[in-house]
């Protein structure tokens, strides 16, 4: 069975929180390891944050990060507990962290305190480049506008005369040599 680490990012009820912080962080790790996960980070992002809309009719939240490892066959289960805990955690947002970063996050995760963390440490990524071979790019190259496919009056002859109005059947039509009588 495969072990994973995820990242789960917890919008909690700021008043639940507000009275007893250990108490509700406790509850939240009950949970995870009654799965059998194994807790490697858990730390506040922001306790006191003014949500854009109201949830569950609360105006404030508290969000609260934690890293833990577990097998991955058991994150569905873990998933569904954690939307049954309605007084506690009022959204959930969970990523699986790839291989290649665990190192890099976790580390950031551990010493840096400030809010937003965990992007800080992928910003030193090199720049990828795709080769436009690789996914058909040259396949246009060398021509001009009007060696393009045209398609449904979009182009210059046909029916797309104005600008921006592609689409079949729109733009103006033919002109027509003579008028009927």
């Amino acid at each position: 069975m495969p072990v994973a680490t995820y990242e789960t990012m917890f919008l909690l009820d700021s008043n639940k929180v507000s009275t007893d912080a250990d108490g509700t962080k406790t509850q939240i790790h009950h949970i995870l390891e009654r799965h059998g996960a194994t807790v490697v980070i858990s730390r506040p992002w922001d306790y006191n944050h003014k949500l854009s809309y109201p949830i569950s009719k609360q105006k404030k939240g508290a969000f609260h990060i934690i890293y833990y490892t577990m097998e991955s066959t058991k994150q569905r289960e873990l998933e569904r507990d954690f939307a049954l805990q309605e007084g506690l955690i009022l959204r959930q947002l969970t990523l699986k962290v790839d291989a290649k970063w665990e190192e890099i996050v976790l580390g950031v995760a551990r010493e840096d305190t400030g809010n937003g963390f965990a992007v800080r440490g992928m910003k030193d990524e090199a720049t990828v480049t795709t080769d436009p071979g690789a996914i058909g790019g040259d396949m246009m190259m060398g021509m001009g506008m009007d060696d393009m496919p045209s398609h449904g009056g979009g182009g210059r002859e046909g029916g797309g005369g104005r600008e921006g109005g592609g689409g079949r059947g729109r733009g103006r039509r033919g002109e027509m040599s003579e008028k009927p009588d």
